[in-house]
């Protein structure tokens, strides 16, 4: 019984392409058993059948051809494969977890369609540190928080200050409770004072929605709040709003769940 195959019976019984066994050649991840030397056709064995089929089990499972090559040409591959499988079956688990996120949030955003109200797109930020001055207090209105505002930038040197303003919101009226920050970014250092501290506002990755500063802000609060249940995500820090002309970009920090 002929146990040699040339090229295109050998492709054809495995299932694959002639370009591909040549290439696989090419590269040194299956080499024919053996080349004719007079007319150069190449000619495979039985055996290597089952090393073909494994090169494509690895294939299928997301493994690089270059992977494949090294674990192919090792004796005892068994631990390097097992290695493989491990971490294939984490990034799996980690895409079908995020495969759900992304399926309650589209199904939430399906539900708020059918409501009838606007829809607020909220995306999510990297936002850098900030250098600022500040003022933290205990508020009997939210109105109130542009009192502290104006304070603020009253005692600050103009040429220190940067383009950047806004309010932390510490405590919301729903902890029973109003607590604010205000705060203007610095571009220079200015004088210690009482009035106001001195600080860096951390980097965060936050959830943003625009509200128009002639508008309730709340539907765009709810639709961050929303988005943040949907996606599996925890609020990290103090919410902010800040001033963009006439726009108010709401950001609340995140965290994993």
């Amino acid at each position: 019984m002929n146990h040699r195959y040339r090229i295109g019976e050998f492709a054809s019984l495995a299932g694959v392409s002639v370009k591909a066994l040549r290439f696989y050649d090419e590269i040194g991840l299956l080499r024919p058993s053996s080349v004719d030397a007079r007319s150069g056709y190449r000619h495979y064995s039985h055996e290597q059948l089952e090393k073909l089929a494994s090169i494509q089990e690895l294939k299928s499972l997301g493994m690089s051809l270059s992977e494949i090559r090294r674990l192919v040409g090792q004796s005892g591959a068994a631990p390097a494969r097992r290695t493989f499988l491990e971490r294939a079956q984490r990034d799996l688990q980690h895409s079908i977890h995020s495969a759900k996120r992304s399926l309650q949030w589209i199904e939430s955003e399906l539900q708020e369609l059918r409501e009838p109200r606007p829809a607020i797109p909220v995306v999510a930020k990297r936002r850098s540190a900030l250098r600022i001055a500040s003022v933290r207090t205990r508020l009997k209105s939210y109105e109130e928080v542009a009192v502290f505002e104006q304070q603020l930038l009253a005692v600050l040197p103009s040429p220190s200050l940067g383009k950047t303003r806004g309010v932390l919101w510490h405590r919301c009226a729903d902890s029973g409770v109003l607590e604010a920050e205000a705060f203007v970014e610095l571009k220079r250092d200015v004088p210690r004072r009482s009035c106001y501290q001195l600080r860096e506002l951390e980097p965060v990755t936050a959830a943003c929605a625009y509200s128009d500063f002639e508008q309730d802000a709340e539907p765009a609060y709810d639709a961050i709040r929303r988005w943040i249940s949907a996606r599996g995500f925890r609020l990290s820090g103090a919410k902010r709003e800040i001033y963009l002309g006439p726009l108010l970009e709401i950001q609340f920090p995140l965290a994993a769940a």
